[in-house]
């Protein structure tokens, strides 16, 4: 039995992944679900979850060219799809969402970013998304995160942060909120910002949102 979200083998009867810590009998959490679940780690799933499939097709009634050649084996296995090209829901959502730095690039560069919010959930970011208690695009915006946080005081708006990774690092951008968003960088004095003023924020700055906030790591 595999984790159907990291594909690391499991003992017989594992209730959750020791990798990953995702349920081993839970259904898989869908592409939409980026509180808890970074989206293109789960696209790089899927796609594994292919590639294995195809090898294993491919492997079982060996090839007669193949024979015993475990090389040749590997070469006769098609590279898998891009993640647009599965089916179902994966292909509707990758169709809104533009492509951008793979996290392993990001990790090297240095350009990926945890944002851990007060309200539990938590997202590796390397690209562009929106903040809020349900957050939506302006009409023809494209982002590659929708980060929905729990804030049942709604001190948070619908759509309240936007932020950014870039060459320069991260940046963050009151949408127009009610409760406003403020950077707190230490012991600095909190910063408020502006509607539409872009601000970068540093590693081990708490960002807060309403009565809430996020720390970015």
């Amino acid at each position: 039995m595999k984790c159907r979200t990291c594909g690391t083998i499991l003992s017989p009867g594992a209730l959750l992944c020791g990798e990953c810590g995702t349920s081993a009998i839970a259904p898989r959490p869908t592409l939409g679900d980026t509180a808890r679940y970074d989206r293109q780690a789960l696209l790089d799933a899927i796609a594994g979850e292919e590639r294995r499939s195809r090898a294993g097709a491919l492997m079982a009634p060996a090839s007669p060219d193949a024979g015993t050649d475990p090389d040749a084996v590997r070469r006769s296995v098609p590279e898998a799809p891009a993640a647009s090209q599965t089916a179902g829901s994966v292909t509707e959502v990758a169709a809104a969402v533009p492509a951008r730095t793979e996290p392993a690039a990001a990790r090297a560069s240095g350009s990926l970013f945890s944002l851990v919010f007060s309200t539990g959930e938590s997202i590796r970011v390397a690209g562009s998304g929106l903040v809020g208690r349900n957050p939506a695009p302006a009409p023809g915006e494209r982002v590659d995160y929708l980060v929905q946080i729990v804030d049942p005081e709604r001190s948070v708006s619908k759509t309240h942060l936007e932020f950014g990774v870039d060459d320069g690092g991260l940046w963050v951008a009151d949408r127009g909120s009610s409760n406003g968003t403020r950077l707190e960088p230490g012991r600095a004095e909190p910063l408020e910002l502006r509607a539409g003023e872009r601000m970068r924020v540093e590693r081990g700055t708490r960002v807060g949102i309403g009565d809430q906030y996020f720390d970015v790591h």
